[in-house]
């Protein structure tokens, strides 16, 4: 296995010259914003935010982020825009919307973001999350420092989160951020060491690295259930009502479990490569299945990064197989194709003409029950009836399938 590992670590750990490339760049930047603050008589801080800041970042990552720290919200609102603008007018910026507005522009092949924050003397006194990641950054920064190997071990775990598509933190995807990773690194010290820790680990896993807590039982009890609700509670080192980790879903998670199971069951190389699925081999198993297969055609253009358009499109077409499940289309699989196909599996595309719609228990109160019968008295496929205890209507099914996919995603089909 440790064989397999380097082979691996020597495609992902970025070469000498992306690291001269990525060091000048990012002086560059700063130079040039420190300069324009200086002639403005602005009193901020430069600080190199994401992997790029603690050496976590990947070969072929071309993202750079930075934070502009000022001493308040006002200081923000007088001069953070007067000083990116100034500063990169010949650059096209786009300003992207959130709990603080920030800029977005490509550098010499970068994707670079500065993103404005207050500086806080300590992590418990930040609102904003951008605010709390300068102390992460610190944080994380000083545990690789004094273990420079870990490093190596982060790059390791992100490439095989991201080859099994759920490295991410994205609402669309709810896998593992960068920050997770790297927290899970700190705690099990090494991807192998990882994989054999979560071989045996069952939901919920709780990680508590700076012992805020006297054990597991006494997290679950102390954080909001709302913060405790997925498989994996990470406290927060900084924050130890938070947990890191809340974003991860359960199908993330599962996700990531099996890769691991297997990897140790049968360490191959091929496990750290993103899987291609093309629609010619979505056909090919719908066939083996005896499946039948709807599929549409992707509109180009929707983000620069196919992959931010494919994770909101599952997350659309997850809600979709949901509606679809409750009309009884009964649905063997689904997902995206690397070729820009967005494809649903169906057992059968023949379901009966009615469905059953449900209503209150017999037993409900008066009001409920008689309020059924009224909506439903001149129904079309006949009155309420009984059916395991509650009140029901037959009414007619949607039928038109290939109507019914178009509509619910026409902001991303041809």
């Amino acid at each position: 296995m440790e064989k397999l590992l380097k082979q691996v670590l020597k495609t992902v750990k970025p070469s000498k010259k992306e690291v001269i490339a990525l060091e000048k760049v990012s002086s560059c930047i700063t130079k040039k914003l420190k300069g324009i603050a200086k002639k403005l008589n602005v009193n901020s801080e430069i600080v190199i935010g994401g992997s790029a800041s603690r050496g976590t970042w990947m070969s072929g990552n071309h993202d750079l982020d930075f934070f502009m720290r000022f001493k308040s919200e006002d200081e923000i609102r007088k001069h953070y825009r007067k000083i990116v603008t100034n500063c990169f007018k010949g650059y096209k910026l786009r300003l992207v919307h959130g709990t603080r507005d920030y800029y977005k522009f490509d550098y010499d092949g970068f994707d670079v973001e500065i993103v404005p924050s207050v500086k806080y003397g300590s992590p418990e006194k930040a609102g904003n999350s951008a605010d709390i990641s300068y102390f992460h950054i610190n944080y994380l920064k000083k545990k690789f420092d004094n273990n420079p190997k870990l490093r190596n071990e982060v790059l390791l775990l992100k490439q095989f989160l991201k080859a099994n598509d759920v490295y991410g933190a994205e609402s669309a995807r709810r896998g593992f951020s960068g920050y997770v990773s790297e927290l899970l690194i700190i705690f099990c010290r090494s991807f192998k060491k990882l994989a054999e820790i979560f071989e045996s680990a069952k939901p919920k896993i709780v990680i508590d690295i700076e012992k805020h807590y006297r054990n597991g039982e006494e997290v679950l009890d102390k954080l909001d259930k709302s913060k405790t609700a997925g498989p994996l509670i990470i406290v927060d080192p900084l924050l130890p009502d938070r947990n890191a980790s809340a974003g991860v879903s359960y199908e993330a998670f599962s996700e990531f479990m099996f890769r691991l199971r297997y990897f140790l069951m049968e360490p191959m190389i091929k496990l750290f490569n993103p899987r291609g699925l093309n629609a010619k081999l979505v056909e090919e198993r719908s066939g083996r299945r005896g499946t039948k297969l709807v599929s549409f055609r992707i509109k180009e253009g929707l983000h620069s990064d196919f992959d931010v358009t494919k994770a909101k499109l599952l997350r659309k077409v997850r809600q979709l197989v949901n509606e679809l499940d409750n009309e009884g289309w009964s649905v063997y699989s689904y997902g995206v194709t690397d070729d820009r196909k967005v494809f649903i599996e169906f057992e059968s595309l023949s379901v009966s003409r009615a469905k059953k719609h449900y209503g209150p228990f017999v037993w409900a109160e008066k009001k409920h029950f008689e309020q059924f019968f009224e909506k439903w008295k001149n129904n079309e496929l006949g009155k309420p009836y009984v059916f395991r205890n509650k009140l029901v209507v037959d009414v007619y099914r949607k039928q038109d399938l290939d109507k019914e996919i178009k509509n619910y995603l026409k902001d991303y089909l041809c």
